[in-house]
């Protein structure tokens, strides 16, 4: 059967009725989404953020060494910082979809520039400029600031476009080629990850899973693939995403597409669900033009986990230290409302398989446990998310201790024994590892941590089944990248009390 006939037969077997097609953007959401403008908007802010940096710079060698502003000459050679690390970001892919980037991604990224730029900057000094000492202290303050400040802004920018894409804007106009069960797969990634990036307003389906779309992937089915053309036109999206069995049902079909897109400059995004879950270093073979996929280099993560782990103990350290300065204050606290112990064992399963325990301050009555067993509504509500909203058995102060994770520091203890990571999915006990399935294998390959990505992507305000799909996102994208970012959203979580109770 020739793939025109293929297709034939799949729109006679369409079941779901096509509805209308959702009208054109207006011409401000229109601009909003373009491409162009969110590159222009980042590279301003780079700009801003480096010209700060030098001035902040120039100021502050000025006022520590005491020396006149006109005794750093030439001043015109600072100008050149600016241009050359914009130019480094350009080349490190900094400005291309960087609204859609991964945080993490983001501050590799970020870090990876200014360090080049650094380094070739301080070659030049020493080999080009060796008569001005004075440049060289201006340049490694300026390297400390531009890191910091450019990691601010681009930072700042994406909470504002997070906040833009809750409210409708500046979302990419988005239509979903292939099978319903590849995009419920893809908008559950999205979930995890808590991505709005995309404004998906219809799909069009392959004929092979049409029990009940509409209700699995929650948009609009408007057409059958071999429609898209005519569907881009009334509806005026920018983004065709392509489910890969589709591609695999018809070659010829898809080359099509891919030229007619860039006739249409409509951008076309190919999805599967396992490269989805794999993070491998990829590269297109210009001989055979397929894409060539390899691991990360042994050398690169070795050197993450040594970073990983020497972050780990300082923290192991300064969070014991501080647990062992408080803990006469908790207890004072905790026994003034309920006498008792001012340490709780909590049981976790460890990656040998084997139950294990770490320490939290308590924060419930002495009989928690037993008025858990005989109370069957309570033991049903705890049975959902092994967690309760308002449970009774929480102390005045526990419930002061919770709200700013007080509660959690005699963790460091387990830190230090190397009995938990810093970072990592999160623990659980050993009634919960039945929930995991399959994925229990790969949840027991890594050390549960402290914070990890649940704690900073939704804590108690998700489902069991999320707090999984997001333990096995941390897992299979881990680098120490993610870590550092977890590691800031976890004080910044903290400050707010944001998800704990």
């Amino acid at each position: 059967m020739s793939t025109q006939e293929l297709i034939t037969a799949k729109r006679e077997c369409l079941l779901v009725p096509i509805t209308k097609s959702p009208d054109r953007p207006g011409i401000l959401a229109g601009i909003l989404s373009r491409p162009t403008l969110h590159m222009v908007i980042y590279l301003g802010s780079d700009l801003f953020a480096l010209t700060l940096a030098n001035t902040l710079a120039l100021h502050t060698v000025i006022y520590f060494l005491g020396i006149p502003f006109n005794a750093i000459n030439p001043f015109e050679y600072y100008r050149l910082y600016i241009l050359f690390v914009v130019m480094v970001l350009y080349i490190f892919e900094g400005y291309k979809s960087p609204e859609l980037r991964r945080p993490e991604q983001e501050l590799q990224r970020i870090c990876k520039a200014v360090v080049v730029s650094f380094l070739w900057l301080v070659l030049f000094n020493f080999i080009g400029l060796q008569a001005q000492p004075l440049l060289r202290y201006v340049l490694v303050t300026w390297f400390l600031l531009a890191l910091g400040l450019l990691v601010a802004l681009r930072f700042t920018l994406h909470a504002f476009y997070v906040a833009l894409w809750k409210a409708g804007l500046c979302r990419r106009r988005a239509l979903w080629v292939g099978s319903a069960a590849e995009m419920a797969e893809f908008q559950h990634l999205l979930s995890i990850q808590r991505h709005r990036g995309y404004d998906f307003i219809g799909a069009l389906l392959d004929s092979a899973d049409l029990a009940a779309p509409q209700q699995a992937i929650k948009v609009p089915t408007i057409g059958v693939p071999d429609e898209w053309e005519k569907v881009v036109n009334s509806t005026g999206a920018t983004t065709l995403v392509l489910a890969y069995p589709l591609v695999a049902d018809g070659r010829e079909w898809l080359g099509n597409l891919l030229r007619r897109c860039k006739e249409l400059r409509v951008d076309v995004e190919l999805y599967s669900c396992l490269l989805a879950t794999e993070n491998f270093n990829y590269a297109n073979d210009e001989f055979s033009g397929c894409f060539r996929f390899t691991p990360k280099p042994v050398w690169s993560i070795r050197i993450q986990r040594l970073v990983g782990g020497g972050i780990s103990f300082i923290a192991g350290v300064i969070g014991s230290a501080i647990t062992l300065a408080i803990t006469p204050f908790v207890y004072m606290l905790i026994n003034l409302e309920d006498r008792g112990p001012v340490f709780h064992p909590r049981e976790f399963v460890g990656t040998n398989g084997r139950v294990q325990y770490y320490l939290k301050f308590r924060t419930m009555k002495n009989n928690a446990d037993e008025i858990l067993r005989n109370d069957p509504y309570l033991k049903a509500r705890f049975a959902e998310k092994c967690k309760l909203v308002d449970d009774p058995r929480v102390l005045r102060v526990g419930r002061f201790l919770r709200k700013y994770s007080i509660d959690e520091f005699p963790q460091f203890f387990s830190l230090l024994k190397c009995d938990l990571a810093l970072v990592g999915p999160r623990v659980i006990s050993q009634e919960e590892k039945s929930r995991y399935g399959a994925s229990l294998p790969k949840l027991l390959s890594v050390k549960p941590g402290i914070t990890g990505f649940w704690q900073v992507m939704g804590r108690q305000q998700t489902t069991y089944q999320e707090r999984i799909g997001m333990d096995m996102f941390y897992i299979d994208h881990w680098s120490i990248w993610l870590d550092l970012l977890i590691i800031a959203k976890t004080f910044w979580k903290v400050l707010r009390a944001e998800g704990a109770y």
